[in-house]
């Protein structure tokens, strides 16, 4: 059986099936009448265009299937229900965006009143925009030395020669050559500072506890100063012992520094410049200052200046001497 035989049944079983379900229509299309037929041809034309439109939006679903090509008017419908799904997502974001905006205006209104009342202390107190933060720089100050803070305040005094003051008290626990670096540290950035009493005490440890009180004068006319007034050195950094003996005495700089110690007990830990020549001695675990024209020890050695080799003074207004050596040998 070849394709000629298959079609030849196909065709007589279609002549079959329309004789008998149309034998009209049959008839006419064995006589060759059939395209006669106006309605014949009207349902002809009909399936055409009925099968073109199928095919054509089967080959549109197939294009738009594959990404080819997309309907503008689904396009647009698809962009439609994007958007009624974010308008609710917009809507949220606007009211959390006004909510904002509220808080930004409260804080903005509470920054503006902080600093009116950081105003009114400053016109009050001109100087404390530097006072304030004083503790927190002393500290930074010790931590960078690596230093254990062991009390740090700052009481108020009272007025002296028109100006504001201040007392610092502190105790900073570490090395000697940490607490005496941080000490060296205040006097140069309190230039302007007078020390009431500074020591140093070795303790079981090994570790030095240093404990000063600084007494800062404060100018209540300029808020951008530190102090009022240059430090005199005839106001020196002694021990509350040595100024209560000073009292007695004219002149400031008669002071005698450790009248109960021999120089033999004495070394030179620190010296520095000022209008005159001063010095850090020490003896057995206390460390106090000197200067130019202050007597020193048992021997009351008067202080003339410090160097590489030594502290040097006059005794008895004999010839100048070397009164005490460096408890570490100057590099």
């Amino acid at each position: 059986m070849n394709f000629q035989d298959i079609n030849e049944r196909m065709g007589r079983g279609l002549r079959v099936i329309v004789w008998r379900c149309l034998p009209q229509i049959s008839l006419l299309w064995r006589n060759g009448l059939l395209w006669q037929q106006a309605l014949v041809r009207w349902g002809v034309g009909l399936s055409c265009v009925c099968l073109s439109a199928a095919l054509l939006n089967l080959i549109q679903l197939f294009l738009h299937q594959t990404g080819l090509w997309v309907n503008q008017a689904v396009l647009n419908q698809n962009l439609m229900h994007e958007l009624e799904t974010l308008r609710p997502q917009a809507l949220q974001v606007q009211a959390e965006g006004a909510a904002r905006a509220q808080v930004m205006l409260q804080k903005k209104s509470a920054l503006q009143d902080l600093n009116a009342q950081s105003d009114a202390v400053v016109a009050h107190w001109p100087n404390s925009a530097l006072r304030m933060p004083l503790l927190s720089q002393l500290q930074t100050l010790a931590m960078q030395r690596g230093l254990q803070v062991i009390e740090l305040k700052v009481a108020p005094a009272p007025d002296s020669h028109g100006f504001e003051s201040s007392r610092v008290l502190f105790q900073m626990k570490g090395s000697e050559r940490s607490t005496y670096a941080y000490w060296l540290s205040l006097n140069q950035v309190f230039s302007n500072g007078i020390w009431l009493n500074s020591s140093w005490l070795r303790q079981a440890d090994g570790e030095y506890l240093m404990a000063a009180q600084l007494h800062l004068w404060w100018d209540t006319e300029d808020a951008f100063t530190d102090t009022g007034v240059e430090v005199r050195w005839q106001d020196p950094l002694l021990h509350k012992s040595i100024l209560s003996d000073s009292n007695s005495k004219p002149n400031d700089l008669g002071v005698h520094v450790f009248p109960d110690h021999s120089h033999a007990q004495m070394h030179l830990v620190g010296s520095g410049f000022s209008d005159s020549t001063w010095a850090l001695v020490k003896s057995g675990q206390q460390v106090l200052p000197v200067q130019t024209g202050q007597y020193l020890g048992r021997e009351r050695g008067k202080v003339q200046f410090a160097n590489e080799q030594g502290l040097w003074g006059e005794v008895d207004d004999g010839p100048l001497q070397k009164l005490l050596a460096w408890e570490q040998a100057k590099p």
